[in-house]
């Protein structure tokens, strides 16, 4: 289980890796054009910041969101920050709980509590949390706590020496409204006093109108790209659709990018054919989008 400060060694290390993938991707200006065009479909607002670091990679997204992240209404953040302020962890077990929670800090000019570490799932969370290190007022200061390695999930994080004896001690967990209860079981068994707060929720969409045209086209050219999914559910929505196309099986057949096993296994039961895992965050999507330099006329 990785601890570290905003500023740590083991964080610099992961931004280096991003440049330098950026780096390779970006070293003429027509190399972006070797990658598959990638179809991103993650929420917003996390699927445009996303996109932003891709392209200056020289990477092609096309962003095909496919759910939105949206705050909770009616929150009491000063009330919240009381609260948080008495705690020893908060856990932000999503990417969306992240950008909700730093969002609101942010708006209403709220300062990260001094004491108050940070559980998260792993290096693509920690990345998003490093997106705020200098907007939010005492975020940079506060510790980190992340799985060392694979799978990277709610699980793998408590599974650490640090949430093993939790006696008395006071856990925030800012999370999704029809977030998953078993781990908060968990935490609560092993002594922690848990407060829950549901800070977000997801609402779902169909992909892009004219994303049933792109497909087409592409299909009707034989040219590749690759699909990036956040999601099962996403993956299954997204079959929905390309179901209903003449050109299914060949769109069925290009490669799907995600960083979870659990997610790849749900894929490929929906009939995608070649499921890639890769570590998470940006520099891991930049690495898969690379190993498929070699699949381009």
């Amino acid at each position: 289980m990785a601890t570290m400060p905003r500023r740590s060694r083991s964080a610099s290390a992961r931004h280096s890796t991003f440049a330098e993938l950026a780096g390779l991707a970006a070293g003429s200006g027509s190399q972006g054009a070797s990658m598959h065009p990638l179809i991103l479909t993650q929420p917003r607002p996390r699927i445009d910041v996303l996109a932003a670091r891709l392209i200056e990679a020289g990477a092609e997204p096309v962003l095909w969101p496919m759910s939105a992240i949206v705050e909770v209404e009616g929150l009491d953040w000063p009330a919240l920050l009381e609260t948080l302020s008495g705690c020893r962890w908060a856990l932000l077990p999503s990417p969306g709980a992240i950008g909700v929670t730093m969002g609101a800090f942010e708006r209403l000019g709220l300062q990260w509590p001094a004491g108050c570490a940070l559980g998260l799932i792993g290096p693509g969370s920690v990345e998003a949390v490093d997106g705020w290190g200098t907007r939010v007022a005492g975020l940079e200061a506060a510790s980190v706590v992340s799985p060392d390695g694979p799978p990277y999930d709610a699980d793998a994080l408590l599974a650490g020496e640090s949430f093993r004896d939790l006696a008395g001690i006071r856990i925030m967990v800012l999370r999704r409204s029809d977030g998953r209860e078993a781990w908060l079981r968990t935490l609560e068994a092993r002594g922690a006093v848990v407060v829950a707060v549901s800070v977000y929720r997801a609402r779902s969409f169909d992909p892009p109108a004219q994303s049933v045209a792109w497909l087409a086209e592409r299909a009707g050219s034989g040219a590749p790209f690759a699909v990036s999914v956040a999601s099962a559910d996403t993956g299954r929505r997204l079959s929905a659709t390309v179901a209903k196309l003449a050109c299914a099986d060949w769109v069925r057949a290009q490669p799907m990018l995600t960083q979870h096993p659990k997610i790849a296994a749900a894929l490929r039961k929906q009939g995608w054919g070649r499921v890639l895992v890769h570590p998470p965050g940006t520099a891991g999507l930049l690495g898969a989008l690379e190993s498929l330099k070699d699949d381009l006329p």
